[in-house]
């Protein structure tokens, strides 16, 4: 079988507390009210670096993992990603070029906080047509540059960084892999791109409407997926949104909070780069191996609004 053989991820220096950012967005609020609603405690935000390069530096974590040969014979390289603002050239081939893969061929996704679970589906399924070789899958977001800081309702929730994984092919996929795809119509533009600022975008978020959407469409379908899988995982890999948000899912799945591990409080919400990067800080704390035994689940969710759910073995 095919199998994921590294791990790795990336986060600017860059880093601010809640008190940093209350203060140079001149929001009114307080770190008390941030981690209670959010559990929040620092994000990191990038400065000159730009998506392609967060990428980039994930990707070298990831390869730092493996022997320096395995890097001539990555076939594909798959980046999911909301916030590179260009629409060429891709940040795939930005990250083929920086890291010198002559043979790799490769391009993004835009799916959003659910673009992760879309890009490994997309990976596995491709993987499937390589006996040899490799696929790189990469989540990476630049949030702050999309961010109107002084809209607290995202600015604080938000934060920058890329993670990924590399599958090692031999035309069999992934062990067990099972996966569920679903959009739903979005009659409120309830995570969007506001357009009426000349030569800027900024993200703007219904939050009461999306945690609706999770409540009462996302976590239903989690359950019966996970139903389905007889109990046979280890730990249920959540996009990162908010923390508040795994605790209702914990409670209405029924499985105890440390199956739902988090790292929201340092890192915040990095949209497609949250799973990725929290599954790579479990591979270093050793919570999770990549020796073929422990099974997993990871849950995407958001604009679209969307969410995806990928289940295999690592």
């Amino acid at each position: 079988m095919s199998k994921v053989v590294a791990t790795g991820q990336y986060l600017p220096a860059n880093r601010l507390t809640n008190e940093q950012l209350i203060a140079k967005a001149e929001i009114d609020s307080s770190d008390e009210w941030i981690v209670q609603r959010t559990g929040v405690k620092a994000r990191r935000f990038a400065e000159a670096e730009s998506v392609a390069d967060l990428a980039t530096e994930a990707a070298r974590a990831i390869l730092a993992n493996v022997s320096p040969d395995v890097k001539e014979d990555i076939r594909l390289i798959i980046v999911a990603s909301m916030s590179s603002g260009n629409p060429t050239p891709s940040i795939a081939n930005q990250v083929q070029a920086n890291l010198g893969i002559a043979e790799a061929w490769g391009f993004d996704i835009s799916g959003a906080c659910s673009g992760f679970t879309m890009a490994v589906d997309i990976a596995e399924r491709m993987s499937r047509t390589y006996e040899t070789g490799y696929v790189l899958v990469i989540g990476a977001d630049k949030m702050s540059q999309i961010l109107d800081l002084s809209d607290r309702t995202s600015s604080i929730i938000f934060g920058d960084g890329a993670g990924g994984l590399l599958i090692a092919c031999d035309g069999a996929g992934l062990p067990g892999y099972r996966s569920q795809l679903v959009a739903l119509e979005d009659t409120k533009d309830a995570i969007t791109l506001d357009k009426t600022v000349p030569d800027r975008q900024y993200l703007t978020m219904l939050g009461r409407d999306v945690f609706n959407f999770v409540v009462r469409a996302v976590i239903p379908g989690l359950a019966q997926f996970i139903d389905e899988l007889n109990g046979s995982y280890d730990y249920v890999l959540s996009h990162q949104a908010n923390d508040r948000l795994l605790d209702v899912m914990s409670q209405k799945l029924g499985i105890d909070r440390q199956q739902i591990p988090a790292n929201i409080a340092e890192v915040a919400n990095t949209s497609s780069a949250s799973i990725p990067i929290l599954l790579d800080d479990l591979v270093q704390a050793g919570t999770i191996e990549l020796s073929g035994r422990q099974q997993i689940v990871m849950i995407g969710f958001g604009g679209g609004l969307a969410y995806g759910i990928n289940y295999f073995k690592l």
